[in-house]
């Protein structure tokens, strides 16, 4: 665990804003696929989107579990 609290830093912003901006994008491509079936998207691109979604809220979550130390 990292000793200081991480979240001011502006690398830790960055990489929060990235993660958090790719569940995003994925979430709104897959309203638009679901919502409109003639978008003629896959299931095997639909799969990405998921794993895209996934990765990312992992990212986030290690992101808080090791330099969002609120214990400080």
């Amino acid at each position: 665990m990292a000793k200081t609290h991480q979240t001011e830093n502006p690398i830790y912003k960055a990489l929060m804003k990235r993660a958090e901006a790719d569940v995003a994008t994925a979430v709104a491509s897959l309203i638009v696929y679901f919502d409109t079936p003639s978008a003629g998207k896959s299931l095997k691109e639909m799969e990405h989107l998921l794993t895209t979604i996934s990765v990312a809220e992992q990212r986030i979550a290690t992101l808080n579990n090791h330099f969002n130390n609120t214990q400080i």
